[in-house]
Order: structure tokens, then sequence, then C-alpha cells
């Protein structure tokens, strides 16, 4: 629920910045207004909420070290990363491809991460039924972003929108629950720090490399983010078989 309410802000943010730009302001008074809004809800938090560890309710991960399988977790979460094509570089595409008028990129933006608040839910309710079956489906469905998003009319990019959202979903809540299940306890902090050090470093060799082949073969583009996240299917099946073996 925390993680819809987080890209629900975050489908706010666009369609503030299409409205101010709708009314003839630029990126800068849209920027301005939404700093303004940032700042007072992080002020209104920390009036209400000034000591968040004081929310939790149960410890959630045994004691113990590292796992294999939390090494694996990583590794497979920075091939996803790699693959999962950043919205600036979509933007660029829809800009220089003529796509969309500009107004309309910051829209698409709202939309795709509306579908993702949608996708958090729906997705976080299936991973509590099947775990890995729910990873591994929206994994794959994931994939399609690029191939969509390069590759097609207006439907089609939708449809690559939507998929972005599916990614960005599980990025932001499958793999943040993923993760859990095999913190060593009085260690999360660490864990999770690390586990987003090895994410973050996929997403950036990732955004680089797209980068470098959008221009030259877009082909090349599409068939590295496919390949990369589907690289991370078999590395998630085989962290979840250690997760289930004795350490």
């Amino acid at each position: 629920m925390s993680t819809a309410l987080d890209e629900t802000g975050a489908t706010l943010g666009p369609l503030i910045m299409a409205l101010v730009l709708l009314l003839h302001g630029d990126y800068r008074t849209g920027y301005a207004l939404l700093s303004v809004l940032a700042i007072g809800a992080l002020t209104v938090a920390r009036m209400n909420f000034s000591v968040p560890s004081r929310l939790e309710e149960k410890r959630t991960a045994p004691a113990g070290g590292f796992s294999r399988s939390y090494w694996l977790y990583m590794v497979a979460a920075a091939c996803f990363a790699a693959g999962l094509i950043s919205y600036v570089l979509v933007a660029y595409h829809l800009a220089t491809a003529k796509v969309v008028t500009e107004q309309w990129i910051p829209v698409f933006l709202a939309f795709s991460t509306e579908c993702g608040v949608i996708a958090s839910l729906i997705l976080g309710k299936l991973y509590d039924r099947a775990p890995l079956r729910t990873l591994l489906v929206a994994v794959l469905l994931s994939s399609l972003l690029s191939p969509f998003a390069f590759y097609g009319d207006l439907p089609a990019l939708l449809a690559g929108m939507v998929f972005w959202g599916i990614g960005y979903a599980t990025q932001d809540t499958l793999f943040k629950a993923v993760v859990a299940g095999v913190l060593p306890e009085g260690n999360r902090n660490l864990a999770f720090g690390l586990f987003y050090s090895g994410y973050g470093a996929g997403w950036l060799i990732g955004s680089v490399a797209t980068g470098l082949l959008y221009e030259p073969s877009r082909v090349a583009l599409v068939a590295f983010a496919v390949l990369a996240q589907l690289i991370s299917l078999p590395l998630f099946v085989i962290a979840k078989r250690q997760e289930r073996s004795p350490q």
C-alpha cells in the first residue's frame, strides 16, 4: 500500500508539470511548484511521525549472514535493471521521433506511473499466494517494454507504457518483498543498501548501453534490453531454490 501511495504521488507530479506547460509555463516553474509541495509533505510527515522506526510492528527476517540466495537475487535484480529502459530515453524517443507533442510526454509518464500503482497492488496480492510465479510473470511482461515503446504505433506505445509501469512496480514492490525474506536480522539497512547498490549498478550499465545504442541501432537496443531481463529469470529461479535449501 505504501508503494501504491508513493507511485500515486509520482503520477500527480507529471500531471502537474503537464498542467503548467498547458498554461504556458515552463519547466522551471513546474519544478519550483513540485519542490514546494514536496517540502510541505516532508514537513507534515516530520511533525506527525518524528520517529519512523516506531511504525514497525514485528521483525521480518531471521538472524545470520548474507545467504547465497541474497547474492543471487542481487545479480538477478541487476540484470533486470539493466534491461529496464529509463523513461528519460523513452521521452527522448517520443520527442525526436515526433510520436507525440511535448505536452503529452509528462502525461504518458503519469499514465505509466498510474499503471505502476495498479500493478503494485495486483502483484503484491498475487505475490502473497504464488511468490516465484508472480515474480517471473512480472519480469516477462516488463521485458516487452522496449519493443512496444520503440517500434509500433500509438496503441503499441500505450501498451509499452503499461509494461513500463509493471517493470517499475516489480522493482519497487516485488524486489523489496523478495529481499525481505532473506535479510539477516540486525543488518537490514546494510542488506537493502547493498542490494540496491547492485541494482543501481545494473541500471547504470543498462542506461549507458541503451543510450549509446539508440542512434546506431535500435534493434540492438531492444535486443539488449529484452535479453538482459530474460537472463534474470533463471537467476531468480535458482535463488528461490537456494532459499529453500539448507544454507
